[in-house]
């Protein structure tokens, strides 16, 4: 599937849960099933957002294979925000933050993404799904490296 603002929507819209279809189906939100509510870090701060937990699963390889054609997600490298807007060939397929901010939470959704401050600044990488281990690194203002994040996973079989 290629990396284009159409497909990023639809995949989106199909996996939101809008806070309307609860009270619709009488759901708290105190009692909402696991993984429906996210709190999930943004570069300008903290966004609520309600998925369906089934609807993810669904879409997730679709979503591992539009994170990547982002260039150097899946290196052990760290990326900007603005970076998710561009695909491996340079083809700016997403300006609009928002748009961008769609991708990035559904990765972050389906445990395929990770955020990091460092410096002030938000690193993004790729959670890889056939390592137990991984560390995300970046490079500090004086032109080091810095292993700033070590995160254990379940493996899958």
């Amino acid at each position: 599937m290629k990396l284009t603002k159409e497909n990023v929507d639809r995949i989106f819209s199909e996996c939101e849960w809008p806070f309307q279809e609860w009270n619709d189906k009488k759901i708290p939100i105190d009692q909402a099933p696991d993984g429906a509510m996210l709190l999930i870090p943004l570069p300008s701060g903290l966004n609520v957002a309600t998925f369906h937990p089934e609807k993810l699963k669904q879409y997730s390889q679709e979503i591992g294979e539009l994170l990547d054609q982002v260039p150097y997600l899946s290196q052990k490298t760290g990326i900007s925000f603005s970076m998710l807007g561009r695909t491996v060939d340079g083809i700016t397929w997403a300006v609009n933050p928002y748009e961008i901010q769609k991708l990035y939470l559904l990765g972050v959704a389906t445990d395929q993404l990770i955020s990091i401050s460092i410096n002030g600044a938000i690193s993004i990488g790729r959670i890889p799904k056939e390592k137990s281990a991984s560390s995300l690194v970046s490079v500090g203002e004086d032109g080091n490296k810095i292993i700033a994040k070590r995160f254990f996973m379940n493996l899958k079989k």
